[in-house]
């Protein structure tokens, strides 16, 4: 074993050992680092050609290994737009020349034009499932999209038409007063049972139907709907 070759043995653990201080402090450093994953440092023996009169020394190698693909530790946050992956995959991501990377790391936020984008300005790329859109690639990145939400408010949809199941007494007689008539202000009119039933108009908001039945006849009932917000103060039909 000559002099150099137990110098550089010497450097290589030197070496090694650094590696491995320097996996732990990025490890702690990174801590709260989103989407960051535990490096690990693992050593190897290099074994040199000997023969019995010389011996020839060796060394260590070092490998570092990132988890890149490891679960971490789901977090809630304040940001509806923060993104978390519950098992295997990866979010893609492009630059702004389009080139593709994958990352875990589901820190976005809208930039100005309304593209998600994550703290290194990368775009986050999504199929669009809409009407004539992409259905996707199982193994490929053709038909990825910039994922856009400048355009995703809610349109709401008046109701149009609504179902309605009850259970009415078989044994009800015609009430004194009459039926209601829909249109008609009808205070004193009477009725045999009464209900409600929650309907949107077109801008979603909340409208409350009230449904009066009025038997007669046997077996024979009249049905008519208001809107309770134009049912007076004092009572009645609108």
């Amino acid at each position: 074993m000559s002099l150099l070759g137990m110098m550089r043995t010497g450097v290589s653990g030197m070496n090694a050992q650094a590696n491995a201080l320097s996996t732990v402090s990025d490890n702690i450093s990174n801590s709260d680092t989103i989407g960051y994953k535990r490096a690990t440092a693992e050593f190897s023996s290099l074994l040199e050609n000997t023969n019995p009169s010389q011996y020839t020394s060796g060394g260590v190698a070092t490998n570092v290994r990132y988890g890149i693909s490891n679960q971490g530790v789901i977090e809630g946050t304040t940001s509806s737009t923060d993104l978390a992956i519950n098992g295997n995959g990866f979010f893609v991501v492009n630059n702004a020349s389009g080139t593709p990377f994958l990352t875990r790391a589901g820190s976005f936020v809208p930039d100005a034009n309304g593209n998600l984008v994550n703290a290194a300005g990368f775009f986050l790329m999504g199929y669009n499932l809409g009407a004539g859109g992409s259905t996707g690639v199982a193994n490929g990145l053709t038909g990825l999209t910039q994922v856009n939400i400048s355009q995703t408010a809610l349109q709401a949809s008046a109701s149009t038409a609504g179902t309605f199941s009850a259970n009415l007494p078989a044994g009800a007689t015609p009430p004194a007063g009459g039926a209601p008539t829909a249109g008609a202000n009808q205070p004193n009119s009477a009725f045999t049972e009464k209900t409600s039933m929650v309907t949107y108009d077109n801008l979603g908001n909340a409208t409350t139907l009230d449904i009066y039945f009025t038997n007669t006849g046997p077996n024979a009932w009249e049905v008519a709907v208001y809107n309770h917000a134009d049912a007076p103060a004092a009572g009645g039909f609108p």
